[in-house]
């Protein structure tokens, strides 16, 4: 996910934290500890909110505090997506997870390998493909064709990259979103 590196830039801190929120965003949470250190990377890298200086300088008694700091972090910087228990419907909160990360893809922040394998094993595997799904689903059978033949990598990211904005298309903001 990350390493203990302090990133160079704001830029490269503000994508470590981003990262930290694509599993973060679907239950996956991170250790206190493991949030005050990315939030110390990226107060050194020169990105500035308030709760990222409140989640870097917890102190021992207060590290329960930081999941609610790191969803404040997450939403200071603009990621869009709060963990899935903010849906009422599981599997319109999972469709809200399968969009925010396809706007990941299309906004560059998300690896288009990384982010299709997110939103397939996440999403459309685990809870039925769905025609919402259909673009994604259609583009990752491309590449793991069984006949063996397989498009130039570039090929690849541009259909995945193409198949997240059909994604963002289809499957609609959750209610309460910009």
């Amino acid at each position: 996910m990350t390493t203990n590196e302090a990133p160079g830039t704001a830029a490269e801190a503000v994508r470590e934290l981003r990262e930290i929120a694509h599993w973060w965003v679907d239950g996956r949470h991170a250790e206190p500890e493991f949030l005050m250190q990315a939030a110390l990377r990226a107060l050194a890298a020169g990105v500035d909110t308030p709760s990222l200086w409140h989640l870097a300088w917890l102190l021992g008694g207060e590290q329960d505090q930081a999941p609610g700091l790191f969803d404040r972090v997450m939403d200071e910087l603009g990621f869009g997506l709060h963990p899935l228990g903010d849906h009422g419907d599981y599997w319109q909160g999972r469709l809200a997870l399968a969009r925010w990360w396809a706007a990941e893809i299309v906004g560059g922040w998300l690896d288009p390998f990384e982010g299709a394998g997110l939103i397939i094993e996440n999403v459309a595997e685990a809870y039925g493909e769905g025609e919402e799904l259909a673009p994604m689903v259609e583009a990752v059978a491309v590449y793991t064709s069984p006949d063996g033949s397989q498009p130039a990598p570039d090929d690849i990211t541009a259909r995945l990259t193409r198949a997240a904005g059909e994604l963002l298309v289809r499957i609609p903001p959750p209610p309460g979103s910009s």
